[in-house]
């Protein structure tokens, strides 16, 4: 090994060096991307304690898979000499944020809102982080933010992983009484220093303050938790009783979960009193599943509880030691080199892989949106925390131990980041809340409709209609036609980027990606006035850019692509596929697909004989959702596909329907953590059809899912795409 190559991977700078670990900026030509890379320095090979430690980091990340915990993209070792790589988070800290100044309630609940499921997904799975504090809760270059550093992690369940030797570790500014006091800690540990956040977020400084490590930690033990309204009167008072119950001394008076923090919270930012957010908390709180970030259910297990006698001691217990790079205590606003060490006291138990996290709420509130500010990469030498939370979640699902019942959405309400649900029925375009309430037509001329979706940052949905493109305002009621080629034989999909600056056309077979100019498409009557539009692609013959489109997605960024089209099987027959592809070069010389499944990735359930695929839908990350033809034009066999696993896995979220079969037209939520879908019962002939909207951690619950309740008078098609399209809350 060298220092410009570890592995395959090509080192182009340091980001930090700590006491057990040093990080790397590298390059996988492989994915063509750049990544952290984390290794053990030589000089700790000779102690198995720092090897076993450094190893079972990598599992602890791997198996806490969710969209808001970076995740491992790889694990190896050149020359005895392990090292694990991981995301590069170029967004830098919440520290950062911090530092400019308090965070409004909007963001700050939109922030909680991501991260608070991650939370719950560890602690599910019996994982306690120990070291939460803004400089390890890192942005992608999206502005979304992820946990990062379970370095001192501590798995709760498992023999020895109680601290030894009376060992305190973590940072000091953030730790709870117990964890203070070198008691054992579980999950709800976690949520104090999660309330300590939050007072910081919406403050922009710690609630104690002090001069040494050990005063700050006796402060947290005994002083009365500081009035957060004397720091930010601005803010709405009844916050000040979220901040006191999720930093209650005592364990047992906090919430029992960074989830139903979060709704606390949102139920105070939508306007609830304290005493209403607290009681709107509770009721959640029963409704709370953690599991995969996508897809695992299950109530959330915490480690032992704390005894009360234990939680109400006010002195120290036992001599406080600092364990680790901790030594360098974080001030704030600064990021701790402590992110790159084991300050545990102990190796981390380390068990088989899990699934991620979601929390169901039922908040009657809805949060105002705001876009949480995007963090440049600073200048700041060694931004050791950023590369230790280096990757992106690497989702697969996961049967659960613990079936749980799963409500309905209580509404009107947003959930999902959802505040609406528009889909087909009987030729119609339908709108109702989220809750199946105030369900109504927005259309009347009985024709037929396909590709239904909002136009992003609007109330505006868009159609095709044989072969002309039309919207209606949803809240106005106004039609209008913005695209029309009446001499063209197919208009076979029209799909606006998220951005809401290109649109991608399928016009008589032939595929162009070009600007959403709305005054331009009305002009454009076929396919020369398309090009002249000057887009990013345009039809070109033997090459991927003449691929004949089914159905497409973009990625958040625009800048990656997906889509279902109909190919060449892995036994020679026509079959239909699904491709990942990179068009941010506007190159159709240079359009190469990084993935192509099912194919040789997965076979479904029927594809062999029938291989047709009806419907998908993408995340725009790494996880798909697609069915199967089975019956009935567009019903068949679930799946997932996770791309960077390139695992495909038949679902079946109906369990207690006894029946494997139908589903159709399953979507992602604006925020990924919920799924919609229509489900047939194929055993029961009289069974009607019925659509479920439910979180993703349901999917594999085993519980027993309650449908969305439509009109009586409303009786769906079961020919019919339902197609739903999920209204994303406007700010």
């Amino acid at each position: 090994m060298t220092l410009q190559k570890i592995g395959r991977y090509e080192i182009k700078s340091e980001l930090g060096r700590g006491g057990m670990a040093t990080v790397y900026r590298a390059y996988d030509p492989r994915f063509e991307r750049e990544v952290a890379l984390k290794v053990l320095p030589r000089e700790m090979l000779h102690d198995p304690q720092f090897r076993v430690r450094f190893e079972r980091e990598a599992k602890t990340i791997a198996a806490l898979e969710h969209q808001a915990i970076v995740p491992v993209y790889d694990v190896g070792e050149e020359d005895g000499q392990p090292y694990f790589v991981m995301r590069l988070m170029s967004g830098g800290s919440l520290g950062d944020i911090i530092a400019k100044g308090p965070i409004s309630i909007g963001t700050t609940t939109k922030i909680m809102e991501r991260i608070a499921p991650a939370l719950d997904e560890a602690h599910f799975k019996g994982v306690v982080h120990r070291d939460l504090k803004p400089g390890n809760i890192l942005f992608d270059r999206g502005g979304e933010p992820y946990i990062s550093d379970f370095g001192i992690a501590k798995i709760t369940q498992s023999q020895g992983a109680t601290m030894t030797g009376g060992a305190i570790i973590g940072t000091p500014a953030y730790m709870s009484p117990e964890q203070g006091q070198g008691e054992t800690v579980d999950g709800r540990s976690d949520v104090y220093a999660l309330g300590v956040i939050l007072y910081e977020m919406l403050t922009g400084t710690q609630p104690y303050q002090a001069t040494t490590p050990m005063a700050i930690v006796v402060k947290h033990i005994t002083e009365p938790i500081p009035h957060i309204l004397d720091i930010n009167p601005g803010l709405p008072s009844a916050v000040e009783a979220v901040i006191e119950k999720a930093m209650a001394k005592n364990p047992d008076d906090r919430f029992s979960s960074a989830g139903e923090l979060y709704i606390a919270l949102a139920a105070v930012a939508g306007g609830q009193s304290g005493e209403e957010a607290l009681k709107t908390a509770t009721l959640s709180a029963t409704k709370v599943i953690s599991a995969k970030t996508r897809m695992v259910a299950g109530k959330t297990r915490l480690g032992e509880p704390l005894k009360p006698e234990q939680a109400k001691k006010s002195g120290l217990a036992m001599p406080l030691m600092i364990v680790g790079s901790l030594l360098g205590v974080c001030v704030i606003g600064a990021i701790a080199v402590a992110a790159l060490g084991y300050m545990g006291a102990i190796p981390l138990p380390f068990g088989g892989p899990t699934k991620a996290a979601v929390t169901q709420t039922s908040s009657p509130t809805s949060v105002p949106a705001t876009n949480i500010p995007i963090i440049e990469p600073t200048s700041t030498t060694a931004p050791v925390e950023a590369p230790t939370s280096a990757a992106t979640e690497a989702p697969t699902l996961d049967p659960t131990e613990a079936p749980t019942e799963v409500q309905p959405p209580a509404g009107p309400a947003t959930l999902g980041g959802a505040d609406k649900i528009a889909f087909i029925a009987n030729n119609e375009v339908w709108l109702m809340n989220i809750d199946g309430s105030d369900a109504h037509e927005l259309t009347n001329n009985k024709s037929p409709k396909t590709d239904l979706q909002w136009i992003p940052g609007t109330n505006t949905l868009v159609y095709i209609s044989g072969t002309t493109v039309n919207t209606i305002e949803a809240v106005k009621g106004v039609n209008d036609t913005i695209a029309s080629f009446p001499f063209a034989s197919f208009l076979d999909e029209f799909r606006v980027s998220p951005d809401g600056k290109q649109v991608v056309i399928s016009l008589n077979r032939q595929m162009f990606i070009v600007p959403f100019d709305i005054a331009k498409l009305k002009q454009a009557k076929g396919k020369d006035a398309l090009v002249a539009m000057k887009g990013c692609i345009n039809f070109t013959g033997k090459t991927l850019a003449a691929i004949i489109l089914k159905e497409f997605r973009w990625s958040e960024n625009s800048k990656n692509v997906s889509w279902l089209f109909r190919g060449v099987g892995p036994g020679g027959q026509a079959a239909d596929l699904i491709q990942v592809v990179d068009i941010s070069s506007c190159d159709t010389s240079k359009l190469r697909a990084s993935d192509e499944f099912p194919g040789t990735r997965f076979t479904p359930e029927g594809y062999i004989n029938n291989p047709t695929l009806p419907d998908f839908d993408w995340d725009g990350d790494n996880l798909f959702l697609m069915n199967t033809l089975d019956r009935n034009n567009n019903w068949g066999f679930l799946y997932t596909y996770t791309a960077e696993l390139h695992k495909g896995t038949l679902e079946n979220p109906i369990t207690a329907s006894k029946s494997r079969c139908c589903y159709s037209d399953a979507r992602w939520s604006p925020d990924d953590s919920y799924v919609i879908f229509g489900f047939q019962n194929k055993d029961s002939a009289s069974s009607p059809i019925q659509v479920y909207y439910v979180p993703v951690g349901s999917i594999r619950s085993g519980g027993e899912l309650t449908p969305i309740p439509l009109p009586q008078d409303l009786v769906l098609n079961p020919k019919e795409a339902l197609q739903f399209a999920l209204h994303k809350m406007l700010p």
